[in-house]
């Protein structure tokens, strides 16, 4: 599922050539000298408690009266009543998670890296806990792509020796990502999978990207024109999803287990697609007494998106590349897709990390550590290295709570692969 790391990526236009520098270590870098200026995450002062209990929430709501009802309109309506759609994307629509009781405590692990790498880290877990994703660092410069399976890492060989990662997995292993190829003036990122123990590379696009696969082996992602995709499976072609006429640019971000895929549209408001072929897009929640500027949808489990919303524009304006802003109010947000419900998150500093079945949450808590928030219950994780230097990242959270996978730097400052088992 996509991380604090793939959004940071999508808030500006992203040049279609390998990083220069690592992502994740800059945010644990900035992180650092953002609360050394005493300015670390500061959320909007509206943002209220947030308690579930299972798949349900009570307390502490911000609501939005849902809009009128359309594509890009209020809540959907039964599945009997949706009009037939241009698609249907594969999934299990009576899936429904079983209610469990948060944890109390987490212990952490050091995950081996193949061939002793020294620095690795992870991107993507299964809702199961047992398969996790992401990318070891070989030498300086170099990545390579690596599943772990039980704690157990294993290389995947994606096409070319630049950049690559991969960024979710389904509890039957197989994985999605990317990996640049091309030569100079033609070079992006291609998309994969890792399906049976081999590399795929998806069908139907030159460049793109693919960001999450749900447990019947559908896939989103986006395409280097703009266009957010569904894979219905690792050998299909891709379908492409509707947007409102005079769109600029949109991104699919994360597939529930019914089909049911969030992302975002213009790169400024948060959308919905349904496996019936509906789609609209999602409520904007208030901050500081007036509507956001910015929407982003970046999970989606049981029903319930997960995403960031800011009030606040930089200097790049209104357009489809405004950022969220810098000193503004930013909050993260949950939205129940099937109802249009609206509610802003207490507890996690900006924007979440994970989340999953129960609708717990992971993020970043107000003193700087990385922190589960299941129901009225807040989990500190431990780190690595010294405690609070908020270079902790969580970023993959089982269905039952008891699995968490991250990242987390050493006693050297160096970024590890970790795994925290919960009870």
């Amino acid at each position: 599922m996509p991380s604090e790391v793939d959004l940071l990526r999508s808030l500006d236009d992203e040049p279609r050539t390998p990083s220069t520098v690592d992502v994740r270590r800059a945010i644990a870098d900035g992180r650092r000298r953002r609360a050394r200026r005493g300015v670390a995450y500061a959320g909007a002062a509206t943002v209220t408690a947030l308690a579930v209990a299972g798949a349900s929430v009570a307390g502490g709501l911000v609501t939005d009266e849902p809009p009128p009802a359309g594509s890009s309109g209020g809540p959907p309506t039964t599945a009997a009543a949706r009009p037939k759609g241009e698609y249907t994307i594969p999934g299990t629509a009576d899936w429904r998670p079983t209610a469990v009781p948060p944890p109390s405590s987490c212990t952490l692990k050091r995950l081996p890296a193949p061939d002793g790498a020294p620095m690795a880290l992870i991107s993507g877990g299964d809702p199961t806990g047992h398969y996790h994703v992401g990318r070891s660092y070989p030498r300086a410069g170099g990545y390579q792509a690596v599943i772990w399976h039980d704690g157990t890492p294993r290389k995947v060989m994606l096409p070319g020796d630049l950049e690559e990662a991969l960024r979710d997995v389904n509890s039957k292993g197989t994985a999605v990502g990317w990996s640049f190829a091309g030569g100079e003036g033609d070079m992006g990122p291609v998309p994969y999978a890792y399906d049976g123990g081999k590399v795929v590379k998806l069908q139907g696009v030159r460049r793109g990207s693919a960001s999450a696969v749900n447990e019947a082996g559908a896939i989103v992602g986006d395409d280097d024109a703009g266009h957010a995709l569904v894979w219905p499976s690792a050998a299909a072609k891709p379908i492409r999803l509707p947007v409102p006429a005079g769109t600029s640019g949109a991104t699919a971000a994360d597939i529930d287990e019914d089909g049911t895929t969030v992302g975002t549209i213009g790169n400024n408001r948060a959308y919905v697609w349904f496996a019936d072929g509906t789609h609209r897009a999602l409520p904007v929640p208030t901050l500081d007494g007036k509507p956001a500027a910015i929407t982003r949808a970046v999970y989606i489990r049981n029903g319930w998106a997960t995403g960031v919303a800011s009030n606040g524009l930089d200097a790049k304006g209104d357009g489809p590349n405004a950022n969220l802003a810098r000193g503004g109010a930013v909050a993260t947000v949950r939205w129940n897709v099937r109802t249009g419900e609206t509610q802003l998150v207490d507890g996690v500093q900006n924007m979440p990390d994970a989340t999953n079945a129960q609708g717990w949450i992971l993020g970043i808590g107000p003193k700087g550590r990385a922190v589960l928030i299941a129901g009225e219950t807040t989990v500190t994780l431990p780190d690595l290295g010294e405690p609070g230097d908020l270079s902790t990242i969580a970023n993959t959270l089982s269905d039952d709570g008891r699995t968490i996978g991250g990242q987390s730097d050493d006693a050297t400052d160096t970024i590890q692969a970790v795994v925290w088992h919960c009870q």
